[in-house]
């Protein structure tokens, strides 16, 4: 069989403060983790790629380590390889934190996608944050991002991942992509200047 690709963001594993903040139907924090790894495992297998936009944790209680928890979660994650695009709140300058991922970076930008036997020549940018402006989008790029937990406004071709948009659990990668490539491209950039010109 071959392997499938899925993307997420925002699980916050480990930060008591995603149940109020989020509204996340748990009764505390280690309820919430157990039931995000067993949404990741139930859709994603072993050999399937996990595409993670950031916040892979959150801040954790005093006294527990950000990389210690990240690696107790891991280690319950069948996925082999995910990728990390870094949240604010994924440690930094950590490379135990890196280890646990195929790569660990700050943005991804590629042309063309292929998953489940779908292919598609558009560039996908893939950043923790949403983006107003982003590469190729008057050409209809499409743009997946996280960190805003469903409170930004969809811009064109560019939507939320983050499990609090999408029942807690990742998505089929070509199923988001393809659904933002049906959409019109948004030609609006604010071509006229709304910011004012500043002086000393």
């Amino acid at each position: 069989m071959s392997s499938r690709v899925f993307i997420t963001a925002d699980t916050h594993f480990g930060h008591v403060d995603a149940l109020e903040r989020f509204d996340r139907p748990f009764s505390d924090v280690e309820a919430m983790d157990l039931a995000l790894v067993e949404g990741i495992n139930r859709v994603v297998g072993g050999d399937d790629l996990l595409y993670h936009l950031g916040d892979f944790v959150g801040p954790t209680p005093k006294g527990v380590s950000r990389t210690r928890h990240a690696v107790s979660i891991r280690e319950r994650i069948d996925c082999r390889r995910i990728i990390l695009v870094r949240g604010n709140h994924d440690p930094r300058g950590k490379p135990a934190f890196d280890a646990l991922f195929e790569s660990v970076d700050d943005l991804l930008s590629f042309r063309g996608w292929e998953d489940a036997g779908r292919q598609g020549e558009h560039r996908v940018v893939m950043a923790h944050y949403g983006m107003r402006i982003w590469q190729g989008r008057r050409d209809g790029s499409l743009h997946v991002h996280g960190h805003t937990h469903g409170t930004l406004p969809e811009v064109g071709r560019s939507t939320d991942v983050g499990v609090d948009c999408w029942g807690l659990r990742p998505r089929p990668l070509g199923d988001v992509l393809s659904m933002l490539a049906n959409r019109e491209i948004d030609m609006d950039e604010g071509n006229g200047r709304v910011q004012p010109v500043r002086g000393d």
